[in-house]
């Protein structure tokens, strides 16, 4: 029986990014995949702006802004060389001197507004670097990070189906190794991350309750090809039926109606049903006459893990939370969830870790996770095509959303850059928060000297009095010395979490007590 540190099960971009999280800190990890291919089904299309600087903070960043240049080009070739609003100003802030927030997403449908976003507001201008490297749609992303852990030497096996999962102890809360059972024989590892999706077999084998509500409507999501789509209005927009979109890219269609369930949710997607949806959401009697590639279905249905963690098998992604697919939520909380889990598995696996640090994973991220939960479900209720509903979406677009504090406050939440954890006891602005874009007097950034999944421990006294503290971690801290007393001195976590920061009259002292919580 092979064996190996750490399994993670899946290879969508939450496996793949766990797994290299785990092989930057020297953990011996294999990826099984039951597919032998990566999945080129069209799903989500972009990622947020927290989870680019997750991506700048490894050194990908130059590979996601390559994406983005591409998608460009193929957004303006469907309309011809004229660009929709979204695709004009993701187009023009690439061609800015200056760095500016990008302004792409919707909430139920409703559009952010470029001109109504204040540039100069002091929380989305710490979050500009990654601007031009957020159009990233799912399968690129996976290709990206395929591309990332071949590098670092991670195995992913492909073809490999997982069936079940016992413990090496007398059962899956002992302290013991675990064995996977595939349909190419049994592995064994110190742990396992169940990367696996909604319907996470290693989930269910762990019997773990998976809390929530029930779906209201039906979703689909392709790319087909129309005998003449003129009629379907491009964007986002609302029927009595449903919502639907058409665009940016050649063929694209999503359409979601509120309508039972099928009662095989794991057919295939044909064509005719797909048609069916289209016709009855939009009102148009397009017809389709193939598809490129396979049609997604998918629901609103809103369900949570009890726990992340059992024993030694940890569940991260959508074998953690499910909820409907708006702006690209779910993908987004995944590589947060891997981020967060990564490096605390790392330290755990090679012995380091301070008691309870494995603990702080579920304890930290499944908060996040049901506000998402929550988030989701807020923009289902407000897409619902009956009167009420409608005039509700005008008071919200049209006075709400008009309001510019208002939209950065709804454009900042849903990139994520507003999530907080309980870090420290004795905790102050900026502790707690993601670092942001951090310039050093260098001329590089602070995600310049993450690349390897370290601590960094940016040191701006006048005599470099903090990286002291420091002193015999170099192979988990990286200490970078930049002068300058105008701004605090830093201490962030692998996930770009601030640890620490020199705002207190006690500062030396609150960075010993966050080195020995969070590396002992």
């Amino acid at each position: 029986m092979e064996r190996t540190d750490v399994i993670v099960v899946g290879a969508g971009p939450t496996g793949l990014f766990l797994a290299s999280e785990l092989a930057l800190r020297g953990v011996r990890t294999t990826v099984l995949e039951r597919l032998a291919e990566p999945d080129p089904t069209i799903k989500s299309g972009s990622i947020n702006v927290a989870s680019a600087e997750i991506l700048d903070r490894r050194g990908l960043l130059p590979a996601a802004e390559e994406v983005q240049r591409r998608r460009l080009a193929e957004a303006k070739g469907f309309t011809g060389g004229r660009s929709n609003r979204t695709v004009r100003e993701l187009t023009d802030a690439a061609s800015q001197a200056s760095r500016r927030f990008p302004v792409l997403g919707h909430f139920a449908g409703i559009m952010f507004q470029h001109d109504l976003v204040d540039q100069d507001d002091p929380v989305l201008a710490a979050h500009t670097a990654v601007a031009n490297g957020i159009l990233v749609p799912q399968h690129d992303l996976e290709l990206l990070l395929g591309d990332h852990c071949a590098r670092l030497g991670v195995e992913i096996r492909r073809g490999v189906e997982v069936r079940d999962l016992r413990s090496a102890g007398a059962g899956l809360d002992d302290d013991a190794d675990v064995v996977v059972e595939t349909s190419a024989g049994d592995f064994g590892a110190g742990w396992v991350v169940a990367a696996d999706g909604g319907r996470s077999v290693v989930r269910k084998r762990l019997g773990v309750d998976f809390v929530g509500t029930d779906p209201e409507l039906v979703g689909y999501q392709a790319i087909a090809d129309f005998d003449d789509p003129s009629e379907l209005r491009r964007g986002w927009n609302w029927t009595p039926r449903g919502i639907y979109t058409y665009g940016p890219v050649p063929g694209r269609i999503l359409v979601a109606r509120f309508a039972p369930q099928p009662e095989d949710k794991n057919a295939p997607v044909t064509v005719d049903e797909l048609q069916s949806a289209v016709r009855d959401v939009t009102g148009v009697p397009v017809t389709i006459t193939g598809l490129r590639g396979r049609a997604t279905r998918w629901s609103d249905n809103a369900r949570q893990a009890r726990a992340y963690r059992r024993g030694r098998v940890l569940l991260a992604g959508d074998a953690a939370h499910v909820h409907s697919p708006f702006s690209a939520q779910g993908l987004n909380l995944g590589i947060g969830d891997a981020v967060n889990l990564g490096w605390k598995l790392a330290a755990t696996v090679q012995g380091h870790a301070p008691a309870g640090l494995l603990d702080t994973y579920h304890d930290e991220r499944h908060p996040i996770g049901a506000w998402v939960l929550d988030w989701t479900r807020a923009q289902v209720a407000l897409m619902r095509g009956d009167e009420r509903t409608a005039r509700l979406r005008e008071v919200v677009g049209d006075e709400l959303f008009a309001v510019p504090g208002a939209t950065n406050r709804m454009i900042a939440l849903s990139s994520g850059i507003l999530q907080r954890y309980d870090v420290a006891d004795d905790a102050s602005d900026p502790i707690g928060s993601i670092a942001g874009d951090v310039e050093l007097g260098s001329g590089t950034r602070l995600a310049d000297h993450a690349h390897d999944g370290r601590f960094v421990l940016v040191d701006r006294s006048a005599d470099g009095r903090y990286s002291d503290a420091a002193a015999g971690m170099d192979d988990r801290v990286a200490c970078v010395a930049d002068p300058d007393v105008t701004q605090p001195s830093l201490f962030v976590r692998p996930d770009g979490i601030i640890a620490w920061a020199d705002v207190s009259d006690h500062a030396r002292k609150l960075l010993d007590v966050a080195i020995q919580r969070w590396l002992g």
